[in-house]
C-alpha cells in the first residue's frame, strides 16, 4: 500500500502533462518504482494459471492476435495474417502489399479487419479474397487497437487519440470523443498502445492506457461505465499507460496485460482484482504483450515470435473456485 498514494497522484500529473502541447513529462522511470523487487515480485498464491505449451508465430514481425468465431486464432505481423487452428498448426495465410500490420481483429461471422499503421485493411473471411484498403486517418495517425462488431468496426488510433467508429464498408460513423468534447473526455496514449474489444450487441470496451481506465461505451459511443485501478501494487495498473492490451473473458472478466511491469492478470466486471496469468519473471523485457482468450478457456500470449498458452490451474495441482466466471 505505500506506492498507491503516490502512484495515484503521479498517474494524474502525467495524464494531465500528456494532454498539454509542447510539455514533456519525467521519463516514467524516474516517477514511478518499476525496478523496486517488491513491485514485481507475486505470491504463488496469487497466480491462477500454469503455462502449456506454447505455438510458433509465421509472421514476422509478429504484432498482434485475435480468435475467430470458430476458435482458431490469427496472428498478424509484416504484411501478413496467419491462420492457425486451436493447436496451433497453420492453415492459412493472408498477405498485402503496403503497411505493416500493428493490429488485426476478427467479426462475429470470421471477417477479418487488419490495422496497418494509418489504415484499416478489410482482409474478407478466407484466403484468396481481395484485401481492401480503407482511406488512411491521417499522417498523424497510428492504429494500435481493433474491435469488430456484426455490423460496426472500432479503430484505437493512438497517435490521434481517438476511437473511430466505421461500418464494414469502411464509411465512417463518428469518432471518440466527438469535436468539441470537454477534455475530460480525452484519450491520453502517451505510448502506442490503444485497445478495444467489441461485444456481440455492438457495445465495446476501450482501454485510456494513460489514465489507467478501461471505458464502456454503447454502439453510439456513450460512456456507460468505466473501471479505473492505477497505482504499483499488484492489483492495480501500473505506471502512467495500462493496459497496454486487454482481452475479454468468460463471464465478464478482462484479461490485462501490462507494460514496464510485464504481467498478466485477470480482474473482474468492476475492475477488482482476481488474479495473476504469468508474473514479471515469467517474462524477458518490460514491453506489454498482446493478449486473448480462446473458446476453450485459454489465455493466449503474444510473446515475440511464439504464443504461449495458459491454462487455470496452478503449479500445486490448485484450480481456481470460480468455475463459473473462469476465462
Amino acid at each position: 500500500m505505500r506506492y498507491v498514494l503516490p502512484a495515484l497522484l503521479l498517474a494524474a500529473a502525467l495524464a494531465a502533462l500528456a494532454l498539454l502541447p509542447g510539455r514533456a513529462p519525467r521519463r516514467e522511470s524516474e516517477v514511478f518504482p518499476y525496478r523496486d523487487g517488491g513491485v514485481r515480485e507475486v505470491p504463488a498464491a496469487k497466480i491462477s494459471h500454469r503455462e502449456t505449451g506454447s505455438w510458433r508465430v509465421p509472421v514476422e514481425p509478429p504484432a498482434f492476435l485475435a480468435v475467430l468465431p470458430d476458435g482458431r486464432v490469427a496472428v498478424a505481423g509484416g504484411c501478413a495474417v496467419a491462420i492457425l487452428d486451436a493447436n496451433g498448426v497453420a492453415q492459412a495465410r493472408i498477405t498485402w502489399q503496403g503497411g505493416a500490420a500493428t493490429a488485426v481483429a476478427a467479426a462475429p461471422d470470421g471477417r477479418l479487419f487488419v490495422g496497418t499503421g494509418d489504415r484499416v485493411l478489410d482482409a474478407g473471411g478466407a484466403p484468396g479474397q481481395p484485401v481492401a484498403a480503407w482511406e488512411s486517418l491521417g499522417e498523424q495517425a497510428r492504429i494500435a487497437g481493433l474491435a469488430a462488431s456484426s455490423n460496426e468496426v472500432w479503430v484505437g488510433d493512438a497517435g490521434q487519440r481517438l476511437v473511430w467508429r466505421f461500418d464494414h464498408g469502411g464509411r465512417l460513423l463518428g469518432r471518440l470523443p466527438p469535436p468539441g468534447a470537454p477534455r475530460e473526455e480525452a484519450f491520453v496514449t502517451p505510448s502506442p498502445v490503444f485497445p478495444v474489444a467489441a461485444l456481440p450487441d455492438g457495445t465495446f470496451w476501450v482501454a485510456n492506457p494513460g489514465r489507467n481506465r478501461l471505458q464502456f461505451h454503447a454502439a453510439d459511443g456513450r460512456l456507460l461505465r468505466a473501471w479505473s485501478r492505477p497505482g504499483m501494487d499488484l492489483g492495480s495498473l501500473s505506471g502512467c499507460c495500462n493496459p497496454a492490451y486487454f482481452a475479454l473473458a468468460a463471464g465478464g472478466a478482462f484479461v490485462t496485460s501490462e507494460q514496464r511491469i510485464a504481467r498478466v492478470k485477470i480482474h473482474g466486471q468492476d475492475g477488482a482484482f482476481r488474479s495473476v496469468v504469468a508474473p514479471p519473471a515469467a517474462f524477458a523485457g518490460d514491453e506489454g504483450r498482446p493478449v486473448a482468450v480462446d473458446r476453450a478457456g485459454r489465455v493466449l500470449v503474444l510473446d515475440g515470435s511464439r504464443i504461449r498458452l495458459f491454462e487455470p490451474g496452478r503449479k500445486d495441482g490448485r484450480t481456481e473456485e470460480r468455475k463459473a466466471e473462469r476465462p
